[in-house]
């Protein structure tokens, strides 16, 4: 009795450990809901400053967004973190490898490459080493887009930090709805998906 009551100590042990460390190793979503959310987004350069506004889309609902707008041909901001990485009081490190797609509804104004520098627990510099571009179209609707992260080792390493480039040129101006890394928020319906991996999609409102 002694025995199987210490190996279902262990089971139990192990499973609130392995909870603990899966929800510690959550990867970041944001929903651009509440000015919260982007309190500690910092580190930006040539950006005109954050900010949450409410829009219409195609359909003529209202959905509150981030707005970003691009001064010079080096935009970026970091969410969450600067260059050391997430704020560890915010954000934890990640599973690249589980969370390895780049999930965003946004509508740009101006067609340009966006994007996304990355800092790892086997390389802490930020660099053209670790860094993935993709291209957002110019559109006056709302799109959603996936973007696998397949360069400079996201899928084998913990990711410790990332930063948004919204743009490469100045005058990219975007409303975005959602950025996420842990899948299409609940609400977004895609209606198909090309072979870039961007999803051509109408759909109805996700959130007010």
């Amino acid at each position: 009795m002694k025995l199987r009551a210490i190996l279902i100590l262990i089971c139990l042990l192990a499973f609130y450990v392995n909870l603990i460390c899966s929800a510690a190793e959550e990867a970041p979503e944001w929903l651009f809901d509440n000015q919260d959310e982007i309190k500690n987004w910092g580190g930006m350069n040539q950006m005109a400053p954050l900010k949450l506004d409410k829009v219409k889309d195609q359909k003529g609902d209202t959905r509150t967004v981030l707005i970003t707008e691009s001064l010079g041909g080096d935009p970026y901001v970091f969410p969450d973190g600067g260059w050391g990485g997430f704020n560890p009081a915010l954000r934890k490190p990640f599973d690249g490898k589980k969370y390895n797609t780049i999930y965003m509804g946004a509508r740009v104004n101006v067609a340009s490459a966006w994007q996304i520098y990355f800092v790892t627990d086997e390389d802490g510099a930020y660099s053209e080493r670790q860094v993935q571009n993709f291209q957002v179209n110019a559109v006056d609707v709302f799109e959603d887009y996936q973007f696998k992260m397949t360069n400079g080792g996201w899928t084998q390493e913990q990711i410790m930090g990332f930063r948004l480039d919204p743009g490469t040129v100045a005058g990219v101006k975007a409303e975005i709805d959602y950025l996420s890394l842990r899948g299409i928020p609940a609400g977004v319906k895609p209606k198909s998906v090309d072979n870039s991996g961007k999803l051509a999609v109408t759909w109805g409102k996700v959130k007010n």
